[in-house]
């Protein structure tokens, strides 16, 4: 199903988000999530636009991060994967153990572009399966979720990916032709680019 931004119900409401801050940061050769970016760091930046949405962020962290402790505030959860080397999936069922609302997000920490007005957008969409926002037709983030669905991550073997579940749910497609919903920050090209 694809929809166009803007239809749907009326108001952001009261959501959670489940932002990825457990990464190893293999592709940029150095921890990458407290480079500066926009005056605060690259997962300030994600949290920070999560809260101007009026969202309750829930941050995974892997166990050796102490500056993580930095983002806690009376909207910020900071929780902890303890096994991140089995990678995103096991961040994601860290973080919807603490997930609240009837829907929540998700975001990976390295993707600081995507602005408050995307998940409006989002939430604006009536639709019982997942959301997913697109750009000319390649999906992006962050990703709306019922958490109807949580279940079902939780259960998910660590070969199956989440992709998997979510195709299987009935998602809905919103172009809203923002590419800041593509962009994430993996290499120090990347980086310099996005910050110079």
């Amino acid at each position: 199903m694809i929809e166009k931004a803007g239809e749907g119900g009326d108001g952001l409401g009261r959501y959670d988000c489940v932002v990825l801050a457990a990464g190893a940061s293999t592709r940029m050769g150095r921890s990458k999530l407290y480079l500066p970016f926009a005056g605060l760091t690259i997962v300030g930046t994600t949290v920070a636009k999560a809260l101007a949405a009026e969202l309750r962020v829930i941050v995974v962290a892997r166990p050796e991060d102490e500056r993580i402790g930095e983002l806690a505030g009376p909207r910020v959860l900071v929780v902890r994967n303890p096994e991140p080397g089995r990678g995103m999936l096991s961040s994601i069922r860290e973080g919807v153990k603490k997930v609240r609302s009837e829907r929540f997000f998700f975001i990976p920490a390295d993707m600081p572009f995507p602005g408050p007005e995307a998940y409006r957008a989002l939430a604006r969409c009536v639709a019982s399966g997942p959301v997913i926002p697109t750009c000319e037709g390649r999906r992006g983030h962050p990703v709306l979720m019922p958490s109807s669905l949580i279940a079902s991550i939780l259960a998910l073997p660590d070969d199956r990916p989440l992709k998997t579940l979510i195709a299987e749910s009935g998602p809905t497609f919103v172009e809203l032709g923002d590419e800041a919903l593509l962009r994430d920050i993996d290499t120090e090209e990347e980086y310099a680019a996005a910050y110079l």
